[in-house]
């Protein structure tokens, strides 16, 4: 059974801990509760934002430091896997620079039999977001068919007929790309890095 002595040297101990640490650790909080104790900076810190008096959760900012740092390991894995897939090409490739991404352009052929693949718009996100990539295909009567392929899947774009001519295709292709890179698809680490480039391989 704990006497009073020694709750009152407890308390004091507890406090001489307290006052050690203020003055060690200078503006930060001595942090207790259900998620946990221990010294954590103000949250100005984390958060140039943040109110001087907020109360940071220890947990939480773990757990948004990880998923922060994962989004960042598949970005560069995603990086690696698009060099990967360029270096592999066996035609030249063009890079428009917007405000949103980068888009890749590589052209195959002028023309082809219908299905043929004519051209590739790899858009790619300047942040975490996944790529998408717009392709041109050869149709019957030399119209060109636009097809847009993600990470999760395909989708048919439109169709541009022969008359327009070729530069019309290009040009709705590139708006389709433009597009993508103002909303792009959020990141999702659980995908692999080459969700994208494993579907351009063209033989």
């Amino acid at each position: 059974m704990l006497t009073l002595s020694i709750l009152a040297k407890m308390s004091s101990a507890a406090i001489a801990a307290g006052i050690t640490a203020c003055l060690t650790y200078g503006q930060y909080n001595v942090a207790s509760g259900p998620n946990g104790s221990g010294l954590m900076p103000p949250a100005s810190v984390l958060h140039s934002n943040a109110r001087p008096e907020a109360v940071l959760d220890p947990l939480a900012e773990m757990a948004d430091a990880f998923a922060t740092l994962k989004q960042e390991r598949a970005k560069a894995d995603r990086n690696r896997a698009m060099v990967d897939w360029l270096t592999s090409l066996q035609t030249r490739f063009t890079v428009q620079r917007l405000e949103t991404g980068l888009v890749y352009k590589v052209r195959y052929a002028p023309a082809g039999n219908a299905g043929a693949v004519l051209e590739d718009l790899v858009a790619v996100p300047y942040g975490t977001e996944l790529p998408f990539a717009v392709s041109l295909h050869a149709a019957e009567d030399g119209a060109v068919r636009i097809e847009g392929l993600s990470c999760r899947g395909q989708e048919n774009l439109g169709r541009v007929d022969a008359a327009a001519g070729d530069e019309a295709a290009q040009a709705a292709a590139m708006a389709e790309a433009e597009a993508y890179l103002r909303t792009p698809d959020p990141a999702d680490p659980g995908l692999p890095a080459d969700c994208l480039t494993v579907r351009l391989k063209r033989s």
